[in-house]
């Protein structure tokens, strides 16, 4: 039954990747993702691709790559959302395909086919391919690397494997830095070690491909020399004499565990757990019982795993980032991404097992727990679409409700084999909510995101670009929306830009407005729109009887 519902694949991932789609004209989302968009918009007007700023500010904090990609669609496309999300879905793509090929490596074609649509269907991938993170890139790089390499060292052996796999790392290494050769490392490296595969540990291929990297990594590392060590005057984050080169492989990411770096929110060590518990949803419960019996086979020669036979690549490359990114001092939900295809390969591979056994208690079990987790997830979204932000579309209460009848037709019919029944009841729920999410949620609370809809306001009626800044607050998507790089002031800078006649304008939050009306600005407000930082989530935003109690306004505002 489960080689039935897999067999048409091709209908199944281009239904995934048409609600990916859905997402693409929602607002682009602050603080990061408009950052992003902005900083490729500033890098295109300023014409220099190697040395970047922010809002004209030297900036270190990411490596290149995603303004990279970003100017190149936009070059094609033009400054849009589109041109912003649509090379993160492609990239997505490639990653479904590179873990479908790395466990089709080890594994059958039904199991690759379940671990790219386990992937594929996280709510993590749905997350990332609307509010776009370099951790896209990062982490279909890593696993369209790791594959490539597998396929070097158990396909064909031919060079265009292995140099691919390591031009690979170096685009991910252009994403998100040194993570991008640390988890293929850790993946590769834990399945040769335990295979006692010492002929391939010592393949001369390494340090040729690690030369690869360096190729790859070139344009950046030339960048960062000559914006900040051959100039170490540069003022970056309030610190001079930072060496760009030392913090991209070093302080960026190992620092983060020493101590060295900046950023840190001491989240404790446990942090990712539970954003893998949702993030990884709705495969959570198979990923947990996945865990639980590798781990619990390791020595036990009465408990044989496939796994442990066939390969430790994915159990590698999924157990050792994920305790290396627990010891950081500074951790976003979206860190643990990087590890989601090595999850997905021998989560697929245990419920392929599990559904081949006869291990009912076991089967009963897991579903029972399944249908609960869901359960959660559809009470979740009933409070959400109904009671936070109402859906009225009716083709849309037509999508929700046909999710619903397939969680309660499928998962309450014991008849249907365990692998179907879960399969079923798992993507009716995920399909469907995320369709909700994407087409009404999203543009829902981004009625609140004040600064898009004052970029829009300032463009639509011809506010002078070049006398408008942003005062006291972040207002990234002001940037977006008015396709201008816009300059951050303090009152100072403002006063000294007022000359009779000319008023400027402001884009601030009701504290800015206050802190200007207290500094002796004459202050007209030309437009006026509720905000909220809506990455940000809090029940009681979500809920319309104290949203107002949490709302701060945005403020375009003329000074004169």
């Amino acid at each position: 039954m489960l080689n039935r519902l897999l067999s048409h694949p091709l209908f199944l991932f281009g239904l995934v990747a048409f609600i990916y789609l859905l997402a693409i004209p929602v607002d682009v989302m602050e603080v990061d993702s408009a950052q992003y968009f902005s900083m490729t918009n500033e890098m295109l007007q300023r014409g220099n691709w190697l040395e970047f700023t922010d809002r004209g500010k030297p900036y270190l904090d990411k490596p290149p790559f995603i303004f990279w990609i970003s100017g190149l669609f936009f070059s094609v496309f033009g400054s849009s959302e589109f041109a912003f999300k649509l090379p993160s879905i492609l990239f997505s793509i490639v990653g479904w395909y590179a873990t479908y090929r790395l466990a089709a490596l080890f594994y059958n074609g039904q199991t690759a086919r379940l671990a790219a649509l386990m992937l594929a269907t996280s709510q993590g991938y749905f997350h990332f391919n609307n509010d776009i993170r370099t951790d896209t890139y990062l982490t279909n790089s890593v696993i369209t690397a790791v594959w490539m390499l597998a396929e070097f060292l158990y396909g064909n052996r031919k060079a265009y494997w292995w140099m691919g796999g390591f031009a690979c790392i170096g685009i991910g290494m252009l994403a998100k830095g040194p993570m991008a050769l640390v988890a293929p490392a850790a993946a590769l490296g834990t399945h040769i070690l335990l295979k006692g595969e010492w002929k391939n540990l010592l393949r001369w291929q390494w340090l040729a491909g690690l030369a690869v990297s360096l190729v790859v990594l070139s344009p950046m590392l030339y960048g960062l020399y000559t914006q900040f060590d051959a100039q170490p005057n540069t003022m970056v984050n309030g610190r001079t004499g930072v060496s760009g080169i030392r913090f991209f492989f070093w302080e960026q990411s190992f620092g983060r565990i020493t101590g060295e770096n900046v950023w840190k929110n001491d989240t404790g060590p446990l942090f990712f757990v539970h954003n893998m518990a949702w993030s990884f949803l709705p495969w959570s419960v198979l990923l947990v019982a996945a865990l639980l019996r590798v781990i619990g086979s390791l020595g036990n020669k009465t408990v044989p795993f496939r796994l442990s036979r066939n390969e430790w690549i994915s159990l590698g490359g999924f157990l050792l980032p994920f305790i290396a990114l627990s010891l950081s001092k500074y951790k976003l939900p979206h860190y643990i991404y990087v590890t989601f295809p090595f999850a997905a390969i021998f989560t697929a591979q245990y419920f392929a097992e599990l559904a081949e056994s006869k291990a009912e208690k076991l089967k009963s079990t897991l579903i029972t727990i399944q249908m609960i987790v869901l359960f959660g997830c559809w009470a979740f979204g009933g409070l959400i679409f109904v009671y936070f932000f109402p859906l009225e579309n009716p083709i849309l209460m037509l999508v929700g409700a046909l999710g619903l009848l397939g969680y309660l037709l499928f998962g309450f019919r014991r008849k249907i084999p365990f692998d179907s029944r879960w399969l079923l009841v798992s993507l009716s729920s995920s399909l469907s909510i995320n369709i909700l999410l994407a087409t009404h949620f999203y543009p829902s609370i981004l009625k609140y995101q004040s600064s898009a809809h004052a970029g829009r306001y300032a463009l639509e009626n011809g506010i002078p670009l070049n006398r408008l800044y942003v005062f006291d607050c972040n207002g990234r998507a002001l940037d977006v929306y008015t396709g201008h790089v816009q300059q951050e002031a303090n009152i100072e800078n403002l006063k000294s830009a007022l000359k009779p006649g000319e008023p400027i304008y402001v884009y601030t939050q009701l504290e800015g407005k206050v802190k200007l009306e207290e500094a002796g600005f004459l202050v007209e407000s030309v437009f006026k729109s509720p905000h909220y930082a809506v990455t940000l989530l809090t029940m009681n935003f979500g809920n319309p009887k104290t949203r107002a109690s949490v709302l701060n306004e945005g403020h375009l505002l003329k000074l004169q």
